[in-house]
């Protein structure tokens, strides 16, 4: 007996994919509109025998392109597009040559030319074997979903030949003459567009620097007290008593293992001479932590709450981590000088998004069901908040925070560049001077302390998801 899975809000029984077509033929036929029965047969052969059941599609492999637009297989589109440029290209290229007279002694462009007819047509030979195959996965994804449109489409074929129009003649002409118009070269723009924008963008720095020094003044303060503190904590205390404390923290928070790992890692650091410049990027390290935690996880739970300020503010975390963090840089000195505190706020805004992005996502999948039953036992809105969504939320929020902490650890050469310090330094001095050796062990200290905090939040967030 075929076996039956039931459509979401729909009584009808839907065979599974291995024999979709020998009882669905009406709905083929509705999917399909023209042809039905044609492709009702072909869907029938391929269920039953697979890979040995696909047959040559002739409308497909003539109408290449065009025909996939119609259908709405937009995938199958641009594999027979590719095909055909390419072989338009080589086309091209040989008939160019001909017809400007250019001697072809070796008979290459009859090679070309004959090479480009026949990749054109293998190509849309691929074409029309993939289509019915292709097609049968569009009528299972629409099965599953009935909004997907049906039948063919003029509009998308339209659509389709206009994308043909622009892309077929334009590549082979760009690939194919010997001299091609600037136009097509170079993009159509006036350098003093750049320059005048530069200009405004560096008027606008100045005149921010001028009239906001005590925003920027205390800004600095802050991170600076915060610094003092943790350089106080990692780098002035006795070396024994930091050596301890951090593998009672790693015992605590995530086991015995741990622990011992976290020894041999700061044994390492010690015997290799990095031990205070490891002790500043931690304090380094951490005033960044404090900060991404005190902006972001409040900012990550306003994005849950406020779908409005989430759709604002996703673009602007898109960029903030795909510009390259050296850019960061650019604006830090601007406004601070040089320094461990320009560096910090580079690494602020290159390591905060994850905490944001994850924070909102576990706010935003507690279960509605435990909101209701809160709210029905009388929360408010504060309790519900603080007793529920952020306790159910921990190990997502958890997991941004480790993200942050490793991205912050990626950011300490590059801090380094604007005079931050720490392991970075010993990694950017390396560089600069060609030293192999103490650039290997400077980044190896670097990726153990990175192990070392990544192990021990991985323990503290267990520990959560175990209590």
């Amino acid at each position: 007996m075929a076996s039956e899975v039931r459509t979401e809000g729909n009584d009808e029984s839907v065979p599974t994919s291995a024999d979709t077509t020998p009882n669905s033929r009406e709905l083929v036929e509705e999917f399909v509109g023209p042809n039905g029965a044609y492709y009702a047969r072909q869907f029938e052969r391929i269920s039953q025998q697979s890979f040995a059941g696909v047959r040559l599609n002739r409308a497909a492999a003539l109408g290449g392109p065009l025909w996939a637009a119609t259908r709405n297989l937009w995938i199958v589109f641009w594999f027979s597009a590719l095909g055909d440029v390419i072989g338009l290209i080589m086309i091209a290229r040989a008939l160019w040559s001909s017809s400007h007279g250019v001697m072809d002694t070796t008979g290459r462009g009859g090679t070309v030319l004959f090479l480009g007819l026949l990749f054109l047509i293998a190509f849309r030979a691929v074409t029309g074997l993939v289509a019915n195959w292709a097609y049968l996965g569009a009528f299972m994804h629409w099965r599953r979903n009935r909004n997907i449109p049906t039948g063919t489409s003029w509009k998308s074929g339209l659509a389709g030949l206009g994308i043909l129009t622009i892309i077929y003649p334009l590549t082979a002409y760009r690939f194919s003459a010997s001299q091609v118009v600037e136009f097509l070269e170079k993009f159509p723009t006036n350098r003093f567009i750049k320059l005048k924008t530069a200009e405004a963008m560096d008027n606008m720095v100045d005149w921010m620097v001028i009239h906001l020094e005590t925003f920027f003044d205390s800004i600095t303060f802050g991170i600076r007290t915060v610094l003092n503190f943790l350089d106080l904590i990692f780098v002035e205390t006795p070396w024994p008593v930091t050596f301890l404390l951090i593998m009672l923290l790693a015992w605590r928070m995530a086991g015995t293992t741990v622990s011992m790992f976290s020894g041999l890692a700061l044994l390492y650091v010690g015997l290799f001479g990095f031990w205070e410049k490891a002790m500043s990027t931690f304090s380094l390290i951490g005033t960044a932590m404090c900060l991404c935690i005190m902006l972001g996880a409040p900012l990550g739970i306003w994005c849950a709450k406020n779908k409005r300020l989430y759709a604002i503010l996703r673009p602007i975390l898109d960029m903030m981590q795909t510009i390259p963090s050296f850019v960061y840089l650019i604006p830090a000195v601007a406004f601070f000088s040089i320094g461990k505190p320009p560096g910090i706020l580079a690494t602020i805004v290159f390591a905060m998004p994850p905490l944001i992005r994850l924070t909102a996502l576990g706010i935003m999948q507690v279960p509605d069901s435990v909101r209701e039953a809160a709210v029905a036992f009388g929360a408010s809105p504060r309790q519900l908040l603080f007793k529920v969504e952020i306790p159910l939320a921990l190990p997502s929020i958890m997991t941004g925070i480790n993200q942050s902490i490793m991205m912050s650890l990626s950011m300490v050469v590059v801090a380094a560049l604007i005079g931050a310090g720490g392991l970075g330094y010993d990694v950017l001095f390396a560089l600069q001077h060609v030293e192999t050796g103490n650039g290997i062990l400077a980044g190896l200290a670097i990726a153990i302390l990175a192990m070392v905090l990544d192990r021990i939040v991985q323990g503290f967030q267990k520990g959560i998801q175990r209590g």
